[in-house]
């Protein structure tokens, strides 16, 4: 491996002074020529001794490297803020890794990304590089390579090109003419995956209050519109940290996806002999059982006729509400 790490890193941080630390660590073992930082700025003064001291972390930057910071002085929301400080990214480099300061690697994500950042770097179709591998419980999967390429993109540490940012559309303009068209449904064959979909779609374009929340909805959606292709690994890479008190989103520290265990990527990689979505049976994985979509029979009858019998679930909706 290099000594030194030519690939462009995205560090987000907050108020975590503890899983920032663990993350920057990280990233020092591979000690990038180029580190973007962003952070959002305090709600109250309380919180902003908290945001003052995770910010003075990336100071430890201790290796031969150009720390570029992007910090936010008002709080502008999770939204917001991500979204522009990877634009604020992009328009300086044509490829990054990103990090949220609760997102550690294991040392060869690095690797892999710089590698696969590289050989795609020139087909449109493929629009992100994952770390996290959500099939810890599934039984059923298969990947006789590296990686498999998937609709699903999760974003706890992943990768991408300016590329495939410069379609990105954080006010989902398009949404309401595709919405109208049968685009979805050609790309999600199961209603009630399209179903979830579509509405968390609705609910941020038109909720200022849930985009206020979400910058990762908007870049699923990018990668789902432009028929856009996932890399992801075939063993974890990535273990989100940040479950517990002062996180934002990951609260419950028995929530399934906490402290996933990760493992190291093998070299050199093995990659698909076809570029195309090639483990549905993966992704219905993580729609059903990470995002808990169609969970339940009450959940599946529900879904079956608001698709298929609207008239009749909006019938019933009024008699027993």
């Amino acid at each position: 491996m290099p000594s030194q790490f030519d690939v462009p890193i995205l560090l987000t941080v907050y108020r975590r002074v503890d899983t920032t630390e663990k993350t920057l660590n990280a990233i020092r073992r591979v000690k990038p020529r180029q580190l973007f930082v962003i952070a959002d700025g305090a709600r109250n003064a309380e919180e902003k001794i908290k945001c003052d001291a995770a910010r003075a972390v990336v100071d430890q930057v201790d290796w031969d490297c150009e720390v570029k910071k992007n910090f936010s002085e008002v709080n502008m929301n999770c939204g917001p803020r991500i979204a522009t400080g990877l634009e604020w990214v992009f328009q300086q480099v044509d490829r990054a890794i990103i990090l949220e300061d609760d997102c550690l690697p294991e040392e060869s994500f690095f690797y892999y990304c710089q590698e696969l950042l590289e050989k795609y770097k020139d087909n449109p179709r493929v629009m992100q590089i994952a770390g996290l591998n959500t099939q810890q419980g599934n039984r059923k999967f298969k990947c006789a390579d590296s990686y498999y390429f998937s609709q699903v993109a999760q974003t706890w540490g992943w990768a991408t090109w300016q590329r495939a940012f410069k379609t990105y559309e954080f006010f989902l303009e398009s949404w309401e003419e595709l919405r109208k068209t049968d685009k979805l449904k050609e790309i999600l064959l199961d209603y009630a995956v399209r179903e979830y979909w579509s509405n968390l779609f609705d609910n941020v374009k038109n909720n200022k209050k849930a985009r206020d929340g979400t910058w990762d909805v908007q870049w699923f959606y990018n990668v789902l519109m432009h028929d856009g292709l996932v890399i992801a690994p075939k063993k974890n890479l990535i273990t989100n940290i940040g479950f517990g008190e002062g996180a934002g989103s990951t609260v419950n520290v028995l929530d399934k996806n906490a402290n996933m265990a990760r493992y190291p990527m093998e070299f050199p990689l093995q990659h698909p002999a076809k570029l195309e979505f090639n483990n549905r049976q993966a992704d219905n994985y993580t729609f059903w059982y990470i995002y808990d979509i169609n969970k339940g029979p009450k959940k599946k009858v529900k879904s079956f006729l608001r698709h298929y019998l609207p008239r009749t679930y909006r019938w019933l909706k009024r008699i027993l509400t």
